[in-house]
């Protein structure tokens, strides 16, 4: 009986992690192993991206799962010579090295998130200008750096202060000042009034 036992869990396949290999030029390879896929085999987790920064000294490796309209995403940081650090809070969508190479930018649904390179973050949730007592549901599109600052394009659906149907749309795109995520302006227009632009302006 035992020994059927051992037998069984030696031939049962046994699900592992995703592993990704980063190169960082001429120096490490690095090994990245995301989370573990036991029990996950109808929805695992698949390598996403990989995005290496600017000074090519440290890469945002990216795995993530969906099944049907959830999923989830979970950012690990690999530099050479150090341990691989998995990011807190890192279920985001979109990734984006500063242009120094000194923080990682990462958008989820509705919150912006920075860390450095030891793992440390902060966040901001970008919201559009309402009027009244309006609410809103809102969604993170593209975000980019200008100048020394962030810019993060929202699309929003308004309701009335007591929900109900969605009375209108707006895109809002937020400025921020980095390393901090103070927002330094808010320009929120309705879509119809965006003719070509897909999103308003970062001033």
């Amino acid at each position: 009986m035992f020994a059927l036992l051992l037998a069984a869990l030696a031939t049962s396949p046994v699900s592992a992690a995703p592993e990704v290999s980063v190169a960082f030029g001429g120096r490490d390879t690095v090994r990245v192993f995301g989370p573990s896929n036991k029990g996950r085999e109808e929805y695992p987790w698949t390598h996403q991206q990989t995005l290496l920064s600017p000074r090519g000294d440290a890469a945002a490796v990216r795995f993530c799962w969906e099944i049907g309209k959830y999923g989830g995403c979970q950012v690990f940081l690999a530099q050479p010579g150090r341990p691989v650090l998995e990011l807190k809070n890192s279920n985001v969508r979109q990734l984006l090295w500063t242009a120094d190479g000194q923080y990682l930018l990462g958008a989820g649904e509705n919150t912006v998130r920075l860390w450095n390179l030891s793992g440390g973050s902060r966040a901001a949730v970008p919201r559009p200008v309402l009027s009244g007592n309006q609410q809103s549901n809102s969604h993170i599109r593209p975000l980019w750096l200008r100048d020394r600052d962030l810019c993060v394009a929202m699309n929003s659906e308004v309701f009335g202060p007591n929900g109900g149907y969605a009375t209108g749309s707006l895109t809002t795109t937020t400025r921020y000042a980095l390393p901090t995520l103070r927002p330094l302006t808010v320009t929120t227009l309705p879509v119809p009034a965006l003719s070509d632009t897909k999103e308003a302006p970062c001033r």
